[in-house]
């Protein structure tokens, strides 16, 4: 067994663990962005924000469309849409970048649609503009109806910015119902519930690192000690690097205390404990930090050091040491788990080769009966709900994807052609030979689901012409936009010398 005190190993300088024993702040894709965009335009918000531009007579320019200028001045749609998402999310640091990178692609897909409005000679009347006004919402009463009382009481400085926001925008908004307002014939409908039609359910076996031998992760830990070792913090996290190093200095004059800054203004999940967060494998530090070579800085200091700010997924963190570190308990069976996945992710080969063999037993057996190897082996059987063959992920598909909860099935047949042609085709009950998905292997078998092609296919049949069409209209259009050659870009070093700089 390892010994109880490692403090004099040295800690690696940098690693590549999966195994991550803390959240990870969820990056933003550009289909998230592009959905901003469209609720940024179907809505109306006027609220006075503060940025960079403190009144009338200056503005920036980002980029053109079409040679127009996408700009940003006090009081127009850029300005209008930072308002409106920083009425949501805090003007700071962290957010900053996200709120103007999405109120500027807001800006520049609305001055697309305006350009095509005017091209086309699309005019707005009052009565257009008053009719906007009613279903805005923002004269409505606390239950959701227009109230002319509302309205009475809003002044006429609001009154007039409300109305100017909507005629500038409501053409906009005409262009984009117009392109989301699509026929479909019962041809394309009958079409695309035939797709639909050959819904399964599944049900498959894991054989992932779990079932890794106990006696040879630990065998793996002995020998490669330094991952595995823990060590008693506490942390403080807040949002931004200065105000974590504001913290520190408070905490150093005497000022404060680490527990009671940590009670009152961190942050994370630990600020009910005072900042404990009792005994933290050195592996899973690593998959806290954004940089996962800090985790040797805070190994290798004393009992007693505060050290930070370090930025984590959630923040900038300032962590206390609490104890020396020292091997992790492996009878404890969380962190003999943890050895077992920093080996998949680490040493894949040695994991790999292990799982393949297990995996072909676990399908020997279920051949014969798939309760007895589940039960035998140990292994985790996860039911998938009916679902049609999608090897391509089309959206107007109900594919495995969708049904899948732990996603390891759908992961397997993602573009495999051959596969998914398996197990559509074969008989009902039918297992399928080990197939990988990740670092796991998976045993397939396909399972009775009485009218499941039925339902699908009148899912798709009803959901198809009213959702899929326009939203699929509406995203071409969106890239169409995005990628022309009108488009002038210049976010980043706008954002950087004008805003930042």
């Amino acid at each position: 067994m390892p010994s109880d005190n490692q403090k004099g190993i040295e800690f690696p300088q940098q690693g590549n663990s999966k195994h991550n024993g803390g959240k990870k702040h969820q990056k933003r894709s550009i289909g998230w962005i592009i959905g901003v965009v469209v609720l940024i335009l179907i809505s109306i918000t006027f609220i006075l924000p503060t940025t960079a531009l403190s009144g009338s007579g200056s503005s920036i320019e980002f980029g053109r469309y079409n040679g127009e200028k996408i700009e940003l001045e006090y009081g127009n749609f850029f300005y209008n849409q930072i308002s409106s998402l920083a009425s949501q999310y805090p003007m700071d640091a962290a957010n900053s970048f996200q709120i103007y990178y999405q109120a500027y692609y807001a800006t520049v897909f609305e001055t697309a649609l305006r350009q095509m409005a005017e091209q086309a000679g699309i005019r707005t009347t009052d009565s257009m503009v008053n009719d906007a006004i009613i279903q805005s919402g923002y004269f409505s009463n606390e239950n959701g109806s227009f109230d002319p009382e509302v309205y009475k009481a809003a002044s006429t400085v609001e009154k007039s910015a409300i109305r100017a926001q909507i005629e500038e925008i409501l053409p906009s908004q005409m262009v984009l119902g117009d392109i989301a307002d699509v026929r479909t014939s019962d041809a394309e409908n009958e079409f695309v519930a035939a797709l639909n039609a050959n819904a399964r359910a599944f049900q498959y076996i894991t054989v992932g690192a779990e079932t890794y031998p106990d006696t040879d992760a630990w065998t793996y830990a002995e020998e490669n000690p330094a991952p595995f070792q823990t060590m008693d913090l506490s942390s403080i996290t807040v949002a931004t690097s200065d105000e974590a190093s504001s913290i520190l200095s408070s905490i150093q004059s005497g000022e404060t205390t680490f527990e009671s800054a940590a009670a009152e203004k961190s942050t994370d999940s630990y600020s009910d404990a005072e900042g404990a967060m009792g005994a933290v494998m050195y592996t899973d530090l690593e998959g806290q930090l954004a940089d996962s070579t800090n985790a040797a800085t805070i190994f290798s200091a004393s009992v007693g050091d505060i050290v930070g700010p370090f930025q984590t997924y959630t923040g900038y963190a300032l962590y206390r040491i609490n104890s020396e570190s020292m091997a992790a308990d492996l009878e404890e069976a969380e962190n003999l788990n943890a050895v077992k996945e920093y080996i998949a992710s680490n040493d894949p080969e040695t994991m790999d080769a292990y799982l393949k063999a297990k995996a072909d037993e676990v399908y020997a057996m279920a051949q014969g009966s798939w309760d007895d190897a589940a039960a035998v082996y140990g292994v985790t059987v996860t039911d998938v709900g009916a679902a049609a063959p999608n090897p391509a992920s089309s959206s107007i598909i109900n594919g495995i994807a969708l049904t899948d909860p732990d996603y390891r099935l759908a992961n397997a047949v993602m573009g495999n052609e051959a596969f998914n042609k398996e197990i559509y085709t074969s008989e009902i009950g039918t297992v399928s030979a080990p197939v990988q998905s990740g670092s796991d292997y998976i045993i397939v078998r396909s399972v009775e689901s009485e009218g499941a092609s039925d339902l699908q296919s009148s899912y798709l049949t009803s959901l198809y012409p009213s959702f899929f069409v326009p939203y699929v209209t509406q995203s071409d259009l969106q890239s169409s936009v995005l990628s022309s050659d009108s488009f002038e870009d210049n976010f980043l070093d706008t954002y950087f010398s004008s805003i930042v700089g």
